[in-house]
């Protein structure tokens, strides 16, 4: 009996001690659970991670799509969502979801039965709403802790939000593959259409990719098969679910599958959009691009940019065959506004024969003879008439030892002309002395001041710089022509017009700035010598009609580098300035002779194209100028005889006295001994066609 007594004893102990481990056990879960509830998100956090996605880079009408960091993620509201993609979306992962409280226990147990037979975790049987879950706060781990978890969660999803708000949540999360978050991205995406416009088989090949993006979308060739059964599949639940009739259902299984050309796997105006791009990570060092949700308005005319690319391209491979030089590129500016609205940076920026991913717009390279207007606005600072004569003959700016003999584009010397001829002709020998003249010094003030910051101190360069010589790029050389489109004012610059955020709001707005860098006297001279159509015949010869376009004031200017690597055209209006570049981006020279032909024709051809968008403003003219002194009076034969520009001129006084020791000047004996020797010549010459007089 007391065996029996003491038995019953341990068996209560044991029964207290059980029931209350399991107690504990059930506390414990519970109080998890109260955690995981407690901790659950509220409707905005939930959703804060469907507002944004990539940063979109637009044309400058809002309206084309160049580029996207990122991921692509455009949310919709509840009733954005057509019937279509509903019920493909439930016929395909959930059709019980407006029924279960989200959890399908039909859908639990078949995954148990499923995992058991493979003895694997491969099963889940998740419903809509533990999908969204998992989407938004779990990981992807197959693990029956996760999976507790998410059903936790799915069944307090339930109980905050509608059925609605979660469907919406879903189709704005989840993935469609090729980087598309959502089905209004995947729609656009894949073709090109909003969300009412979808056919039912559109919309089921949507609903099916998300199963697995990596083997249904369709940007892969090998997926179509697959895709196209699991579209069949959803198809076919949509008809036992009652949710489309016969024909609809034989009309969706007839139409092939046919994707939009794939517009975001090209990049369109790629120099461009990469260098908005760069500029975007120093306006906003701390964001995320991919994620930011901004929208990017840029200056971008993509009409302008697809004939640009058109004659580039076809300029190019013409002069690969005739001139040796394979690349080209272009940029036009709105002068008024700074505004980029055309940047080609080469041919092809696919083609790595050409190293085209290099932006030569970009790029340094030697301007050539398109830095001269620098010198000769700056010389026209100091009084210098138009009327001014200089000298070009074969001339040593150097030593004996060191000689610096430069040559003319043409490899001939004119003798005596006046600034207009040597400027629109751009004559060398002319243009080294305007160069030295102007004062070294302050033609790099002035230059920088034009925003040619690449230029250092001329000693770098010698007197070599007058002809171009220092890098720049040419973004910087269109902006310091604005100087001259802008009678003197320099413009600011930019690729961006706005920017906003994901909320929609606007955070950037780009407001031209101007600057008077220099009196407008000076630069209207170098207009008017530029815009010259006679003035520069001597240059151009038989490609002078590609020059001009009837009604147009257009100011136009050449540039050839040393060795001939490097071939320019700028032309500009007051409205705009488009510069081109023709060479070899590894620099290469090209043929000699033809570095202007080279450039030329592909400026012309776009200009004339677009030109007619603009008015025909014209340049102010500059105000007269009359200097009563040998060669600034347009005079070089004169009472004092036959001299050098040196023998005449004081630079440090050049409208004053003529010098009483012009020996004193550096360059004095290089200059007159020049002009000497080709006097000496002259009875020899004076049948000569290359010498003019």
């Amino acid at each position: 009996m007391k065996r029996k007594y003491k038995l019953k004893i341990f068996i209560e102990i044991i029964s207290i001690a059980l029931l209350s481990l399991i107690f504990i056990l059930i506390a414990t879960f519970f109080f998890l659970i109260s955690i995981y509830i407690s901790n659950l998100p509220s409707i905005e956090v939930a959703t804060k991670n469907i507002k944004g996605g990539g940063t979109q880079i637009f044309d400058r009408t809002g309206n084309i799509l160049l580029y996207e960091i990122g991921l692509r993620q455009y949310p919709v509201s509840y009733e954005e969502l057509t019937p279509k993609v509903i019920y493909t979306t439930l016929a395909a992962e959930d059709d019980s979801f407006f029924e279960h409280k989200g959890i399908s226990l039909k859908g639990i147990f078949r995954s148990i039965i499923l995992n058991l037979k493979t003895a694997s975790l491969t099963y889940g049987g998740s419903t809509i709403t533990q999908q969204l879950v998992r989407n938004l706060f779990l990981t992807q781990e197959k693990t029956i802790i996760r999976k507790i978890k998410e059903i936790i969660l799915a069944l307090e999803i339930e109980r905050k939000f509608t059925k609605e708000q979660i469907l919406t949540m879903y189709l704005n999360t989840i993935n469609y593959g090729a980087g598309n978050i959502g089905i209004k991205a995947a729609a656009d995406f894949y073709f090109n259409k909003d969300l009412k416009d979808l056919t039912w088989s559109e919309a089921a090949i949507l609903a099916a990719i998300p199963k697995s993006p990596r083997y249904y979308s369709p940007i892969y060739k090998e997926n179509l098969q697959r895709l196209k059964k699991r579209r069949d599949f959803i198809l076919d639940r949509l008809v036992e679910l009652g949710w489309i009739n016969k024909d609809e259902y034989l009309n969706a299984l007839n139409e092939p599958i046919k994707l939009s050309e794939k517009k975001y796997f090209k990049i369109a105006a790629p120099h461009f959009v990469l260098e908005v791009k760069k500029i975007l990570e120093k306006m906003y060092p701390d964001l995320n691009l991919e994620t930011a949700g901004l929208k990017v308005i840029t200056t971008l005319n993509y009409e302008y940019q697809k004939i640009a690319e058109e004659v580039v391209k076809d300029g190019a491979l013409k002069n690969e065959k005739n001139a040796g030089a394979k690349n080209a590129s272009l940029l036009m500016m709105d002068a008024k506004t700074g505004e980029i609205l055309v940047m080609v940076g080469s041919r092809d920026f696919f083609d790595e024969t050409i190293q085209g991913q290099v932006n030569m717009t970009t790029a340094l390279r030697q301007p050539g003879s398109a830095f001269k207007p620098i010198s000769y606005v700056t010389l026209f600072q100091l009084g210098y008439p138009i009327e001014t004569i200089v000298f070009d003959v074969p001339t040593n700016f150097g030593t004996d030892q060191n000689p610096y003999v430069p040559n003319n584009f043409d490899k001939k010397f004119r003798g005596p002309v006046n600034l207009r001829i040597a400027l629109a002709q751009s004559i060398n020998i002319p243009a080294v002395k305007v160069f030295y003249l102007a004062d070294p010094e302050r033609v790099v003030e002035n230059a920088r001041k034009f925003g040619l910051i690449t230029i250092k101190d001329y000693k770098n360069y010698g007197l070599s710089l007058g002809l171009g010589t220092a890098e720049v790029r040419m973004i910087d050389l269109v902006r310091a022509y604005s100087v001259f489109a802008n009678d003197g004012e320099l413009i600011t610059q930019s690729l961006i017009l706005k920017i906003y955020n994901s909320k929609g709001e606007l955070i950037y707005e780009y407001k031209p700035q101007k600057e008077k860098v220099i009196d407008s006297q000076p630069v209207r001279m170098v207009n008017d010598i530029l815009k010259d159509y006679e003035a520069r015949r001597g240059l151009f010869v038989r490609s002078l009609p590609l020059t001009k376009i009837d009604e147009y004031d257009i100011a136009l200017k050449t540039g050839t580098s040393q060795f001939y690597r490097d071939a320019w055209i700028i032309g500009y209006t007051p409205e705009f300035i488009v510069a081109v570049w023709a060479g070899n981006t590894d620099g290469k020279p090209v043929k000699e002779g033809l570095s202007t032909v080279a450039a030329l024709p592909i400026w012309h051809n776009f200009v004339s194209k677009i030109i007619k968008d603009f008015p025909k403003t014209k340049f102010l003219p500059p105000l007269p100028v009359k200097v009563n002194k040998p060669l600034l009076n347009g005079e070089w034969i004169t009472p004092y005889g036959i001299h050098s520009e040196l023998y005449f001129i004081d630079r440090n006084n050049p409208l004053g006295p003529i010098p009483s020791n012009p020996y004193k000047d550096p360059q004095f004996y290089n200059w007159e001994k020049a002009v000497q020797e080709w006097l000496n010549n002259l009875g020899f010459l004076r049948n000569n066609s290359n010498i003019f007089f």
